[in-house]
């Protein structure tokens, strides 16, 4: 805008007084107004450049009035100027009427979906689109898949992104309005504090303001300086109002802090310092000073190691005895670890913010303040000392904490992302469904635990070896092999814990001996975490009342393998072991991120409406512990759902859970053969066994009927065949026109028209377990040797490879030579280095297999 200079003039007009105002525009900043009246107290203009006179609440009010004037009398040319020059500039008076009649102070500095649009780089309609879903109660899974017209096709990372941000500033929102209320309540709370309070957009900013008023905090510097009556003063001297002579505040008799001009000036420049850095622009300025700064974080060993007993815990940390780097180049995982290692008080950390960051402070503080305004010796001297004790004594530790506490939270959030990631390849890992498989909890002592599940995972059958310990003998192979033939069962799943690979070499040579003839038996690890957990859990319990809880870990290492979605689901996901440095991440944050995936993928998946356990149907989104016990406690009394729509009946679900979670449920025949009969019920539907919402059930049906295909035959052969044939010559976005619906919903219909409707997304990816037919040690492993093995992990340093040794090797960053791998694959792998007494391996992919 323009600089716009406001001069009164007086005119007569029947005898009243009227103000009038000449606007001179120019090219420069339209921030400044400068109101110039004869009396009146003065008070800062917008941007703290020039001083401005208050005006009179009379004449701003008759300024309407001149607005609506037709005509002024012509008795002098000057006043014939006057009023053409006020009918050209009309609109800039109403401008600066809205500008002095307004409080702008009070008001928010920024919206929510403002800040979230920022901070997610989201455009504003967008972020505002999203909060309104997030109001209504939309879970995620639910906008994901039926709401993606709405957002922009994001996808279910996104969204989980972009709500844990919402919440943040739902956090912060909440917090300044305690802060607000603590402040007034105190009687502190001024306009421009409220202001400066309000333009927070951080908790570690908006806690930098609070600090000085917290109830029972020590006195600040500048509280300490106020009580003794210099707040005017420092005020004068910052903003140039007024000429000041120190040594008329000397009081030889007075308070200490008063006696000497040296007390007394130094009390004004912790006033000074303070307004300064509380100071809104000053805070916006650092704000987007902080992001374009070279700052620097160090690490080295701490001072005080020789009190840490842990040798083991110095030994992990060697590397970062003399680690230096740039904060826009460190990992997410060198800043966790450099945090635990100062928590442990094993590092010494420090942040290093160039001296460029004070001379653009100092160069932007004296444009503020000491441009256009009164300039003499003792107030440029004040002024210079106070932006000194400002910059070292509040902005720069206040750059180093924010600095800081971003870097945690960028790296809590991206060790996060890497446990989702793997969480939910884990739990989307594709299921081995239609064979039975005997599971196996490894022992010693205690024995191996044995345990039979049925192609549909019914325990059918246990038993107990002992094929490490003196009692061995030819009846624990031959109990093996009887379970084996007697239920025609060829896969072994064995748990990854104690006696893991003396049980996989003895099963192994089992095999290589051909002992299981003429059965093809094939062996592979499961991974144990969790298990135990589960299996002394009430849940397992009320599952298997009369099974041994080490039983029930080897029938439960049979149904990860069988399907792992709805076995790992009975398990907290943190004990998953996904991930890294979990202790160091926000609990609450991370077990949310957890359930959330959880809820996706088995949402995404689908579940039976009348077959799924209680464990997976309260992780279905929309659904609670309490509705999932009401929908068993209904099928239990009232028999099989045969409709989506009977969830209504159920106690607790009304119209807003129905909409969340009907399109997740799948309804069908209990049994694949009777799915002829089923069909033929006047109440059953086949779109209640897809992954087509209800409310898109007369879309769907209009698409068919635009074909002549029969919704009664969806997921039949021969209708699949048509339909693909029909919809080949037209394109989404045809229907979608043609139907005045979202090209998104419409995409979906066509999808699932196109598929069986028993197809599952897991089958889409497979990955397929590594079954050995032989194993080594790590003592037999050589440089250079190829081998083949599993991801079991997957980090921002690099990926584990299970690869039958009895520890993970390491592919590190530096050697994945640009391939994606991921939890799950299947790898091919060249050694490059064992360090036996360290137990690591150091890993080179050559392919996925």
């Amino acid at each position: 805008m323009d600089n716009i200079s406001v001069k009164r003039k007086t005119m007569y007009e029947k005898n009243e007084e009227i103000d009038c105002i000449i606007l001179d525009s120019d090219d420069s900043d339209h921030s400044a107004v400068t109101l110039k009246r004869k009396a009146g107290p003065s008070v800062e203009s917008d941007d703290d450049t020039e001083p401005v006179k208050a005006p009179k609440r009379k004449r701003i009010e008759r300024k309407n009035n001149l607005k609506n004037t037709k005509k002024v009398t012509k008795t002098t040319n000057s006043k014939t100027r006057l009023k053409v020059e006020i009918e050209q500039n009309n609109s800039k008076i109403s401008d600066i009427d809205n500008q002095l009649n307004t409080d702008t102070s009070l008001k928010d500095e920024w919206s929510t979906y403002e800040l979230l649009a920022e901070k997610e780089k989201l455009n504003c309609k967008t972020a505002e689109t999203i909060i309104k879903l997030f109001e209504a109660g939309n879970t995620i899974p639910f906008i994901a898949r039926y709401r993606k017209h709405l957002t922009n096709d994001m996808s279910p990372e996104k969204l989980r992104d972009v709500k844990e941000s919402y919440e943040e500033i739902c956090a912060l929102k909440s917090k300044t309005a305690t802060v607000l209320k603590t402040i007034e309540k105190a009687g502190k709370l001024s306009k421009d504090l409220k202001k400066c309070v309000l333009n927070c957009r951080s908790l570690p900013e908006l806690e930098h303001i609070y600090a000085p008023f917290k109830v029972g905090g020590k006195r600040t510097l500048a509280e300490r300086a106020k009580s003794l009556g210099l707040e005017g003063t420092a005020e004068a001297i910052l903003t140039g109002s007024t000429n000041v002579n120190i040594e008329f505040l000397i009081k030889h008799d007075g308070p200490e802090g008063l006696r000497t001009v040296e007390e007394i000036e130094k009390n004004i420049m912790h006033i000074v310092a303070h307004n300064i850095t509380t100071d809104t622009q000053v805070l916006t300025f650092i704000r987007n000073l902080r992001s374009n700064l070279f700052i620097k974080i160090e690490s080295k060993r701490s001072s005080s190691l020789e009190k840490v007993k842990s040798s083991e815990n110095i030994s992990k940390f060697e590397h970062y005895f003399n680690f230096h780097i740039s904060v826009n180049n460190i990992r997410p995982h060198q800043v966790l670890a450099i945090n635990r290692g100062e928590n442990l008080k094993i590092l010494s950390v420090k942040v290093i913010v160039p001296d460029y960051a004070f001379h653009k402070f100092k160069q932007f503080c004296e444009q503020k303040w000491l441009n256009g305004s009164m300039k003499t010796s003792t107030r440029i001297r004040i002024f210079q000392e106070s932006l000194k004790d400002s910059y070292k004594r509040l902005i720069c530790p206040l750059i180093v904490r924010q600095t800081r506490a971003e870097l945690k939270a960028n790296a809590e959030k991206a060790s996060i992302d890497v446990f989702t990631m793997n969480l939910k390849k884990l739990l989307l890992g594709t299921p081995l469904k239609g064979q039975a498989i005997i599971g196996i909890d490894p022992g010693f002592s205690l024995g191996c635990k044995l345990a039979v599940i049925s192609p549909l995972g019914d325990v059918l059958d246990t038993g107990v070896i002992y094929p490490h310990t003196k009692k061995s003998s030819n009846k624990d192979q031959n109990l093996v092999k009887e379970l084996l033939i007697k239920h025609n069962c060829t896969l072994i799943a064995l748990g990854n814990g104690t006696a893991c690979r003396e049980t996989e070499k003895w099963i192994t040579d089992l095999i290589q001996s051909k002992f299981f003839q003429p059965l093809d038996v094939r062996c592979t690890i499961i991974d144990e975490q969790g298990a135990s957990i589960y299996s002394c859990s009430p849940e397992a319990k009320k599952e298997f009342p009369n099974l041994d809880a080490l039983v029930i870990s080897a029938a439960s290492l049979a149904r990860r393998l069988q399907d792992p979605l709805a076995e790992l689901v009975k398990v907290e996901p943190k004990h998953l072991g996904v991930g890294m440095y979990q202790h160091d991440i926000n609990k609450k944050s991370l077990e949310s991120a957890l359930d959330e995936v959880v809820s996706e993928c088995v949402s995404f998946v689908g579940v039976d409406l009348n077959t799924a356990s209680r464990c997976l149907l309260k992780r279905v989104a929309g659904l609670s512990t309490q509705r999932t016990d009401n929908i068993i406690k209904h099928r239990t009394k009232h028999g099989p759902f045969t409709n989506r729509y009977q969830l209504k009946d159920v106690k607790g679900i009304g119209e807003k859970i129905f909409e969340q979670c009907a399109g997740f449920l799948r309804v069908g025949p209990l049994n694949a053969k009777d799915s002829y009969e089923f069909y033929q019920k006047p109440d059953t539907m086949p779109l209640d066994c897809t992954w087509i919402h209800p409310e898109s059930y007369d879309l769907a049906e209009k698409i068919m009927n635009k074909f002549n295909l029969y919704y009664k035959h969806i997921g039949l052969p021969k209708f699949i065949t048509s339909f693909k044939s029909a919809i080949g010559n037209l394109s989404v976005p045809q229907l979608a026109i043609e139907f005045k619906a979202s090209e998104t919903t419409v995409k979906l219909i066509t999808d699932v028209l196109s598929r069986p409707l028993d197809h599952d997304l897991r089958q889409e990816n497979p990955q397929k377990p590594l079954f050995r037919t032989g194993i080594t040690s790590m003592h037999a492993i050589k440089p250079n040797m190829v081998l083949t093995g599993r991801v079991t992990n997957c980090t921002h340093f690099g990926a584990f490879v299970d690869i039958g040794v009895g520890k993970n090797g390491l592919i590190h960053t530096r050697s994945m030579k640009g391939m994606i791998i991921e939890l799950g694959d299947r790898v091919e792998v060249k050694v490059l280095s064992i360090e036996i007494d360290r137990g690591r391996i150091a890993l080179e992919p050559i392919q996925k297999i």
